[in-house]
């Protein structure tokens, strides 16, 4: 019975751990991108998790020299956007605890601080953590 017992509070402690992950990878050459952010649902993804398989879904796009643009282990919402012309890719992001509408404004007004142009063919991506990460990894 001990046992068991340790292993849910062993299990849970893995799921504060992972709690409220975000990464993005970008790569300036080629204007590629990838975001990946843990849910709050089964399975948990850790901080090194996330950041894996945003670096890897980087390079599955078609990124040569994919670097970490961003990270975070606090809840709430963020927004990704990106654009560019002629090799120059410009990046932003966007945080937010009041909504998705603020994260995104608050992703093109860096964009556009940036020297961002907005035109078709920009990206937008938003996505909501609901936690903060409980535990250091």
């Amino acid at each position: 019975m001990r046992k068991i017992f340790l292993v849910v509070i062993i299990t849970c402690l893995g799921w504060l751990a992972a709690a409220g992950q975000s990464a993005v990878y970008v790569c300036e050459k080629t204007g590629k991108w990838n975001a990946v952010h843990d849910d709050g649902n089964a399975p948990r993804m850790t901080m090194k998790e996330v950041e894996k398989e945003a670096l890897k879904g980087c390079i599955e796009r078609g990124g040569e020299d994919c670097r970490l643009f961003f990270s975070s282990k606090t809840k709430g919402r963020y927004a990704f956007f990106t654009g560019g012309e002629k090799g120059k890719y410009v990046f932003a992001i966007g945080t937010s605890q009041l909504s998705e509408k603020d994260a995104y404004k608050k992703a093109t007004n860096n964009y556009l601080q940036k020297g961002g142009i907005i035109r078709p063919g920009c990206e937008y991506y938003s996505w909501y953590c609901s936690k903060d990460a409980m535990v250091k990894e």
